[in-house]
C-alpha cells in the first residue's frame, strides 16, 4: 500500500528580498536556523548560526548548528516547534567546509584534493539527512538563487541557468532528500509566486505526484493545498489497490 506524505520536507530558492523567510513565517510554529541575520522583519523563533565565544574558546558555526540540531532531536515532541527551517543553506555549507578545514589542518579542500573534498561532502550532507529525518512536521532548506553560469543550447544560444547556491553535487543529493524543490520569483508587477517546474534552465522539481500546477501564489495555506493534492492522489490509488485483490 502506498503512504500518505505525513512529513514534509521543502527546498526552497529565490533572489535577495524575493520574501522567501517572510513566507516561512506563516509555517506552523515555525524555529529559523539562521545564518544571515535576515530576521527583523518576522516573527518566528530563531536560533543564530554563526561563530560564537565560551569562555576563551572558539566554536565554530557548524558545531552551533549541529548542537541545535541534537537539541531538537532531543527535544522533539516537547518544545512546541512545529517547522524547521535553515536559513540559509549555502551558509551552512561554507561554516561545514571552514569546521573541516580546522579538523583536518588545511586551509582549502585542494590542500588534500584525494580525501577533503569528500570528507567536506559527506560531513554536510550526513548532517543534513539527520535533520531531514528529524520528526517535526516541516523541515525547509532555503537558498539564494545562482544565476551567474551560462547554458548553451544545440542552437548555440546562451541562457542563464537558475540553480542554489551551492555546489551542484551538493544540490543534487540534497534535492534527493526533499519532497518539492521550488522557486520564489516576483513578477514584474510585484507578485510573489512558488515555481516547481524544472528545465534546463531552472533547478527544480519534486517527488509529488499527480500535482495540477507548476506555479502557486506565494502563501503557506496554497503550498498546503499541493499537498493535499498529493495525498489525494495516493489515496485514490491505495483504494484502487485494494478493489484490485
Amino acid at each position: 500500500m502506498l503512504e500518505r506524505l505525513k512529513k514534509e520536507n521543502y527546498g526552497f530558492m529565490g533572489g535577495a528580498f524575493s520574501g522567501k523567510t517572510t513566507f516561512m513565517d506563516k509555517a506552523p510554529a515555525p524555529l529559523n536556523l539562521n545564518t544571515d541575520g535576515n530576521i527583523q522583519f518576522v516573527t518566528m523563533q530563531f536560533v543564530p548560526i554563526k561563530d560564537t565565544m565560551e569562555g576563551r574558546q572558539h566554536v565554530l558555526a557548524w558545531k552551533n548548528f549541529k548542537d541545535a540540531i541534537n537539541e531538537l532531536e532531543k527535544t522533539s515532541g516537547e518544545n512546541g516547534f512545529k517547522t524547521i527551517i535553515v536559513d540559509l543553506l549555502e551558509d551552512t555549507y561554507e561554516s561545514c567546509r571552514l569546521y573541516m578545514y580546522d579538523k583536518l589542518g588545511i586551509t582549502h579542500e585542494s590542500d588534500d584534493s584525494f580525501r577533503a573534498w569528500d570528507k567536506v561532502r559527506t560531513e554536510f550532507l550526513s548532517t543534513i539527512r539527520k535533520l531531514m529525518n528529524l520528526d517535526y512536521e516541516n523541515i525547509v532548506l532555503i537558498s539564494h538563487e545562482d544565476t551567474s553560469k551560462d547554458i548553451t543550447k544545440k542552437s548555440g544560444d546562451k541562457i542563464t541557468a537558475i540553480k542554489p547556491n551551492i555546489a551542484e553535487k551538493v544540490a543534487n543529493k540534497v534535492a534527493g532528500m526533499v519532497d518539492i524543490v521550488a522557486r520564489v520569483v516576483v513578477e514584474e508587477d510585484g507578485t510573489r509566486t512558488l515555481n516547481f517546474k524544472a528545465n534546463e534552465v531552472v533547478f527544480g522539481g519534486g517527488r509529488l505526484k499527480n500535482i495540477s500546477t507548476t506555479q502557486i501564489p506565494l502563501d503557506w495555506n496554497e503550498l498546503c493545498k499541493v499537498y493535499d493534492e498529493a495525498n489525494n492522489f495516493f489515496a485514490n490509488i491505495n483504494e484502487v489497490i485494494q478493489y484490485d485483490k
